[in-house]
């Protein structure tokens, strides 16, 4: 591979990830010829633990961070996949959706897991933690922030949960709880259903490539969910009044043939100020789709200034605005 090829590759794993320039750079250098930017995952067992992770950050990252979601970058392997945080309050956050609590109900006659069930903290070091599921090819590793902060998070979270007079599944060391050994024979994750199974790969694809969030796309926040047991993923990107939308350049990166998802586009409405959102649908051949949904709020800043400061400077850096082509029909069917 050239200079000016490895220089490109490393570009475009920067763009679609958020890593820094010199980590893209080393990652690009260590690849194997002919191996994909954003590879996926190895064991299906990883890629259905991606899609619960994601489900997760939708329902508990819905608050204002520098970085969209609270994550600055990702690091996407075939065994796995690495979070870098952008702060201690994203950490509070994603944890509580991730680590394992049961509610009792009835005398202790059925328990109700909050998390993600059979999951423990495998290792932890002084860059962060790392997340597996109990007898699963399966892991998550947590950094971005110091030891002291992941003890700090946990250490909350465990006060909370026994304040709530719920249980700690995660800190059973070398087996589920009963609580989550009742929960899987019931079946109730969301990973028994057979059409999650099979739409899976879309928010694994999506985890994997959340940098675009925030190096091509322009929102202030991001929120989301699911609908229809996963078939259909929603975004919702909120933007500042004086901002564009880059919805083209957003398209353009997860329809990429080489590096992006197996979507085609397949519809776009305009969004009016005041009136119906903007959306933009995004649909694969197995009838699996992403919808993003667009806005533009204009919040009071009061106590936040300094974090309405960093994202707009993260937004300043992003330039330029193309326009979504024309639909056959003359309109989206979103």
């Amino acid at each position: 591979m050239s200079k000016t090829q490895a220089s490109c590759r490393a570009r475009d794993y920067a763009r679609y990830t958020g890593a820094p320039r010199q980590l893209a750079c080393d990652v690009i250098t260590s690849l194997a010829p002919g191996a994909p930017l954003i590879p996926t995952p190895s064991q299906h067992a990883q890629l259905l633990f991606e899609s619960e992770i994601f489900y997760q950050i939708l329902n508990t990252q819905r608050h204002y961070f520098e970085y969209p979601l609270g994550i600055r970058y990702v690091e996407p392997t075939a065994d796995g996949v690495r979070l870098h945080l952008d702060s201690s309050k994203s950490l509070d956050s994603l944890l509580s959706g991730l680590l394992p609590r049961c509610v009792w109900h009835n005398n202790r006659e059925r328990g109700e897991i909050y998390g993600l069930y059979g999951v423990r903290i495998c290792a932890r070091t002084d860059q962060g933690i790392e997340l597996r599921r109990l007898g699963q090819p399966t892991s998550l590793k947590l950094t971005g922030l110091s030891r002291r902060a992941f003890d700090r998070a946990e250490a909350k979270l465990v006060q909370w949960t026994e304040e709530d007079g719920a249980e700690a599944c995660w800190r059973a060391e070398g087996d589920w709880t009963a609580c989550e050994r009742q929960w899987d024979a019931e079946r109730q994750p969301l990973i028994y259903e057979s059409t999650w199974r099979d739409a899976a790969w879309l928010p694994s694809g999506l985890l994997r490539r959340l940098g675009l969030l925030h190096t091509v796309a322009v929102p202030q926040i991001v929120t989301g969910h699911e609908a229809r047991l996963g078939e259909l993923w929603i975004l919702q990107l909120d933007h500042f009044p004086d901002t564009g939308l880059r919805r083209t350049e957003l398209v353009q990166a997860l329809t990429d043939p080489d590096n992006g998802l197996p979507l085609q586009l397949r519809g776009h409405r305009e969004l009016v100020p005041g009136g119906s959102l903007g959306l933009v649908l995004l649909k694969a051949a197995d009838g699996t789709a992403l919808q993003l949904r667009y806005d533009r709020l204009d919040h009071p800043v009061k106590n936040r200034s300094e974090m309405f400061a960093a994202i707009r400077h993260r937004i300043s850096k992003i330039t330029g605005e193309a326009a979504l082509p024309p639909m056959p029909d003359g309109q989206a069917s979103c």
